[in-house]
């Protein structure tokens, strides 16, 4: 595996975390909007919050996209001799690695996300979106932990080395 493959995974995953940080995020921004709202004691219209809520995962979306192509654009120009030695148990212990640090990160606040069920009279999907979130993120931690040779096999497909 050569260095550039391995910057070809690391800005790949990059992008993949900040698509997925925005999703996580959006909830939060709701929560705030409710919370100004009760604050001011005025109502927001709707169409505030469907234009800082799509604004925010309309950029989201866009650095995304920018940090791949960015990726493709600095992978054509580097060049690929440089090689460094990570064997195959080198690259499925990185992959546990990281989904050891997707499972924390989702337990760590799982619990805190599930805090409005006790204060909560009324049931909101807006609630749910961030504990969905998390425990879509510890799904994808258990199977990096578990699997990491099928997510080393799909990375290898990314890459185009097989």
């Amino acid at each position: 595996m050569t260095s550039r493959d391995i910057t070809a995974i690391a800005l790949r995953l990059f992008s993949l975390w900040l698509l997925v940080q925005v999703i996580l995020n959006i909830p939060s921004l709701v929560m705030l909007l409710t919370s100004v709202e009760q604050y001011q004691g005025q109502v927001i219209p709707e169409y505030v919050h469907i234009f800082l809520i799509g604004g925010i995962a309309l950029v989201g979306l866009l650095a995304a996209f920018l940090i791949l192509v960015a990726a493709r654009t600095a992978l054509a120009r580097c060049p690929s001799e440089g090689s460094v030695n990570l064997d195959q148990e080198g690259q499925m212990f990185l992959l546990q690695l990281g989904g050891a640090y997707f499972v924390v990160t989702a337990l760590a606040y799982l619990p805190r996300s599930l805090g409005f069920l006790s204060h909560s009279l009324e049931f909101s999907y807006s609630n749910l979106l961030w504990p969905l979130g998390l425990v879509f993120q510890l799904c994808i931690g258990l199977s990096l932990v578990v699997r990491s040779s099928q997510w080393k096999k799909l990375l290898a497909k990314l890459r185009g080395s097989q």
